[in-house]
This record gives structure tokens, C-alpha cells and sequence, in this order.
């Protein structure tokens, strides 16, 4: 493996997982993982990981044939094999143990971690972390939605001893995860965002979304250093369970790094002083939202546990922007302006997109484009309901939805005493689409956002299309 200070065998991979040599060579050298059978490479050892939708035990035959050196497989399950020479592995859970060799290889490396979560902000955050510390040091850190029980071992797996730091966020839906995540990545730096009504599907209640986010702070090391957002009256609460040291963030309360003096400036962004070592730095943050505020100041506080001058933040934020998909600015020719928040949605980051919305659009005629809002278990409609009246509020000219829940939206904004928006439910996108072409005008400002699972790009797509401009900076990811 390029940059390992010793080279590492399968045999150590076998040891790292606890796994049984079924056959094949242990000595061959170490030369990377893959749970993925379309993109494995040649030498790399393939971890037959169990999913919905398919099983990587069926694909082991492929990975031979394209060069894997060994496969790692749960017990008991019987793969047929013609060449006894490949390497056969066998372990009682393959995600465990992609997770267990994770651990294991993570702790050949004595660089600092940082790890952060919360319901809200954490990849933004994480991104702040990384831009600050660009061009000062080599940063490891983890990409899109790597963020899970999968996604997190495959980023460690990719420390090289080139690296100087790592930066990583953490996902979860259910209890445990993020134990689990913290004990794989053995942070020296951990941080919890928010907390947020989320994932209710699974957790069912607002407490246990906070039980959840708050296995950082329980299982951070206590050598670890802690950064808690004063903000939020459950990560504060949640922080009593780490004992260790903690550098305390906030905009509302008294705490070590603060942000005073805040001026929004549109869609230029905000700025605002930040107090940090005794010391106030000016700081323009070219992002809309006084969210992102908070997401700056909680990266402020990772930086200062990492150890970093602090002077450094100020330049390493000053030309920082938005993720794609998250208060993506889209200008179109004709002077019409979308917001593109089609990444996720959930409470929460919807009442703080309709705020910054209505900020942004001043006076001009706004259209909010909104789908479901995913995983809220029986809380739905209440959620959903709540919405309607946050959206009546913001003096909107046009309300569109689509989703199961759009009803009880639509239901909310009627529930109001606010001056009511046109409120249109399309059963397609394109139903969408059809009805904008009929009523936008040039200076219209535009809103889109709803879960991932909504597709609501769709609807920006379908804009561009119409209005011919395929130079915009919207981009199709996944």
C-alpha cells in the first residue's frame, strides 16, 4: 500500500478481523479493500457485504476473474470454487469486520481525527474543517455519503502515512451506529452539531435521536477533546457524559469561540466577528443563512482542538461555499433565481431554508417547490402540518408540492393566519415543471428542497431545460 511505513499481508488483514483462513496464500501483500464487485481493482480483497437489494456472496466468481486476491465471507455460507489458490476468509459478520479492520489500520497512524455529527450541518461543517485546513495540511477526509458503517471504514482504509490529519463526518439511523462509527475512527476530536427531529422512523422519538447523536460524546477516548455547541440544550445536555475536556461554542450564550456583530448581506453572505483566544477576527462567510453561522463557529472550535492557529480561519472561510444541493445559488438569464436544497430535508433544515428564503428573496415574487420530508415515522403529519404554517409565513406567492404528504402542507398553510399562497399538489414533477413554465416571471426567486428520496432535482432540471441554460452551475451528482 503506497505510503505505509511497513508493508501489510493478508495474514495481518486475517489477524486485524479475527477471520478463518478457509484456503488460499495469507502472504501476498496488502493492496486495499472493495465491497463493490463493478469496481474492484486487481489485488484488492473483496468484503462480501449483505444488503437490501443484493448480497456480495453472489459475486465472488466476478471478483476472481477480475484480479481480487481474496474474499472475506460469512460462515457457513458455501461458495463453489474451481481455483483453490484464491483466499478465502471467513469471519461470523463481514460488516463487522470491514469495521474491525478499519479500526485496526486506523491506529497504525498517530495523526489526529476529528469526527462530527448532528442532524443538521455536519457534512457543511466537516467541509469547513477541510477548507480551513487546505494548503496547510494533508487532509484525509471523507467523501459524499461515506459516512455510515460502510463508508466510513473504505475512507480510513485509504490513510497513507502522506497524511497529517483526518477529518470525517458521521451518519446514522439507528441506535448504536454512531458507537460503533467512534470506535472504528478513534477520534482525538469529536463534535455533535444539533439535534434535531430525525430518522423518527427508526427512533421514534426526539430523545432517542439525542440518546443516538450523544454516543459521541459517551464513547469519545478521554484523551479526546470535545466541542460543544452551548446553542442547543441537548448537545450541551449530551456533553455531560464526556468527562474530558471541551472548548464550548455559541451565538446566544457566553463561551470560549462566539460570534458577535452579525450583518446579512444577501446573497453575498454574511459576516460577523468571531471571538476566539480573547482575541476578535473579522470573518466574511460568502454563504447565506445565519445557520452557517453556527456550522463555523463549531469548525472554529474542531480547528482549536486540532491545535491550529486560529488565525487561520478567517482565510480558510472567506471563499468557502455552499455544497451543491445544499442553498446552491442557480441564477438563469432572464434574472430568475433558484435555490437548489434538493440534497435532504427534514424540520428543522426546512424552517432554516424558508427563513433564509424569505431574507434572500426581499420583495420579489417567491415560488417554494417542496417535497416530503422522509423518515418521520407516525410524527409525519404533525411535521408536514407545521410546515404549511411555516411556508404561510414568509409572504410566498406560489406554493408547489408533491408527496404523500403533501396534503397535510397544504393543510397547515389554510391552518394560518398568514397571507395564504397559490397552493398547487402536482402528482409528477413534471405536473411541477408544466405549472412554473405557465406563471414564473424574470426576477421570480425560487426555492426547491425535499428528501433525498424525493428526486427534487428533477424540478431544477426541468427549469434549465425550459429556459436553455446548460452552462448553469447545476450539476446532476448522486
Amino acid at each position: 500500500m503506497p505510503g505505509i511505513k511497513k508493508q501489510l499481508s493478508l495474514e495481518w488483514v486475517a489477524k486485524a478481523i479475527q477471520g478463518k483462513v478457509i484456503q488460499g496464500d495469507i502472504q501476498i501483500e496488502y493492496q486495499g479493500v472493495s465491497t463493490d464487485s463493478r469496481l474492484i481493482k486487481p489485488g484488492e480483497i473483496f468484503f462480501a457485504l449483505k444488503g437490501e437489494r443484493f448480497d456480495g456472496h453472489n459475486f465472488i466468481g466476478e471478483v476472481i476473474t477480475k484480479g481480487a486476491s481474496g474474499a472475506v465471507i460469512e460462515t457457513g455460507r458455501s461458495i463453489p470454487l474451481n481455483n483453490r489458490k484464491f483466499l478465502i476468509i471467513e469471519v461470523r459478520d463481514t460488516l463487522q469486520a470491514l469495521g474491525d479492520l478499519a479500526a485496526c489500520y486506523r491506529r497504525l497512524f498517530n495523526i489526529p481525527i476529528a469526527v462530527i455529527t448532528g442532524s443538521n450541518g455536519k457534512t457543511t461543517t466537516k467541509e469547513m474543517v477541510a477548507a480551513i485546513l487546505s494548503g496547510k495540511k494533508r487532509i484525509l477526509k471523507n467523501e459524499g455519503n461515506f459516512n455510515n458503517l460502510i463508508g466510513l471504514p473504505l475512507s480510513l482504509l485509504k490513510l497513507s502515512s502522506e497524511h497529517e490529519v483526518g477529518v470525517f463526518e458521521l451518519g446514522m439511523n439507528r441506535k448504536g451506529e454512531i458507537a460503533r462509527l467512534v470506535e472504528i475512527a478513534y477520534p482525538t476530536v469529536g463534535a455533535v452539531t444539533n439535534v434535531g427531529p430525525v430518522h423518527l422512523e427508526y427512533l421514534k422519538t426526539i430523545e432517542a435521536v439525542a440518546e443516538a447523536k450523544g454516543e459521541l460524546f459517551q464513547h469519545l477516548p478521554p484523551e479526546a477533546v470535545a466541542v460543544v455547541n452551548r446553542d442547543d440544550d441537548w448537545v450541551e445536555k449530551l456533553s455531560h457524559q464526556f468527562s474530558g475536556k471541551k472548548i464550548m461554542v455559541a451565538m446566544k450564550k457566553p463561551a470560549e469561540i462566539m460570534a458577535r456583530d452579525i450583518i446579512n448581506r444577501g446573497i453575498e453572505g454574511i459576516q460577523f466577528n468571531l471571538i476566539i483566544q480573547k482575541k476578535t477576527l473579522p470573518l466574511a462567510l460568502p454563504m447565506v443563512g445565519e445557520h452557517n453561522v453556527q456550522n463555523a463557529l463549531i469548525a472554529a472550535g474542531v480547528i482549536i482542538a486540532l491545535k491550529e492557529d486560529a488565525a487561520i480561519i478567517p482565510e480558510g472561510l472567506k471563499n468557502f461555499h455552499n455544497l451543491s444541493w445544499r442553498q446552491q445559488l442557480i441564477s438563469l438569464p432572464n434574472g430568475i433565481k433558484i435555490i437548489n436544497d434538493a440534497y435532504n430535508a427534514n424540520p428543522v433544515s426546512m424552517k432554516k431554508a424558508l427563513e433564509t428564503f424569505s431574507l434572500l428573496k426581499g420583495t420579489s415574487r417567491g415560488i417554494a417547490v417542496l417535497g416530503d420530508m422522509r423518515e418521520l415515522g407516525s410524527e409525519a403529519p404533525t411535521f408536514h402540518r407545521e410546515l404549511g404554517k411555516e411556508a404561510a409565513k414568509i409572504g410566498l406567492d406560489f406554493l408547489l408540492l408533491i408527496g404523500e404528504f403533501a396534503s397535510w402542507v397544504k393543510e397547515g398553510v389554510f391552518a394560518a393566519v398568514s397571507p395564504q399562497p397559490t397552493v398547487v399538489i402536482g402528482k409528477t414533477h413534471q405536473e411541477l415543471i408544466d405549472f412554473m413554465i405557465e406563471v414564473i416571471k424574470p426576477g421570480d426567486w425560487v426555492l426547491v428542497k425535499g428528501s433525498r428520496k424525493m428526486a427534487m432535482e428533477k424540478i431544477i432540471e426541468g427549469l434549465i431545460k425550459k429556459f436553455n441554460f446548460p452552462n448553469s452551475k447545476f450539476q446532476l451528482e448522486n
